[in-house]
């Protein structure tokens, strides 16, 4: 019998929390509005000015890999291109390939290789002889030049046309498919999806400060409250706030 009354007083404890809960913030919905308004608005700000736009240019690279070269297996065909994938990821960005795009660029005269390294994206599906390359750049021309460059140096410094050494895996392995072009527009900031984190974001700022705000706010809010915390039964209320109260005074 014990238990279950305990159960009961549960579950009007629970309910009664989150009644307290919506009260609580629909007392302080325009808190919340005001304060989700102005993270929105420096969202936007952000996005729109703060935040500098970069460009994204993509070229591409094919694999050729005949398979009367390998003893007329598909398997061993497929195996060197395995091979050149993972050779060309790493040679594209190696200090001898950067050093000789940084070499050729002009505006990128004062630029590291590890800061144009950086700027840099290369990836391969598994079941393709392509290679793709993406470069980032705050210039869409100078993303352009930078893929293209990329794509010229690597063929002939591994090919030996252009560095006194070749590279065995990647010789006569490597042709040009698609050249970068000029990107139409910037790739980041994503405009509507930093709008809709600051929407979120505003949100969850909003009701932190609420409920911070509540949680030191130690007084009593109604007669309820103070009979379930203080357990007494309150007999009578002075209507009115203590604002309205000394008015009447």
């Amino acid at each position: 019998m014990n238990e279950e009354l305990d159960r009961i007083n549960t579950e009007q404890e629970e309910g009664i929390s989150l009644k307290e809960l919506f009260k609580i913030v629909w007392n302080n919905i325009a808190l919340i509005i005001i304060v989700g308004f102005w993270v929105v608005v420096l969202g936007i700000v952000y996005t729109f000015v703060i935040a500098t736009p970069k460009y994204t240019a993509n070229a591409s690279l094919q694999m050729q890999v005949k398979v009367e070269e390998n003893v007329g297996s598909e398997q061993s065909a497929l195996y060197i291109a395995n091979t050149i994938r993972g050779t060309y990821n790493d040679f594209a960005i190696s200090n001898t390939v950067l050093a000789s795009v940084i070499e050729d660029v002009p505006e990128l005269e004062n630029t590291s290789i590890s800061n144009l390294k950086s700027q840099i994206s290369i990836s391969s599906p598994q079941d393709a002889l392509i290679i793709y390359i993406q470069v980032e750049s705050t210039s869409p021309e100078l993303a352009q030049e930078i893929a293209n460059q990329l794509i010229e140096n690597s063929i002939e410094i591994a090919n030996g046309t252009r560095e006194d050494r070749e590279n065995i895996y990647l010789k006569d392995r490597l042709s040009l498919l698609d050249e970068a072009t000029y990107p139409s527009g910037p790739s980041s900031p994503n405009k509507v999806l930093n709008i809709a984190i600051s929407v979120i974001l505003g949100g969850i700022i909003a009701l932190g400060v609420v409920f911070i705000k509540e949680a030191f706010n130690n007084k009593f809010k109604s007669p309820e409250e103070l009979e379930k915390h203080l357990k007494i039964k309150v007999l009578a209320t002075v209507p009115g706030t203590i604002k309205e109260r000394k008015v009447v005074e």
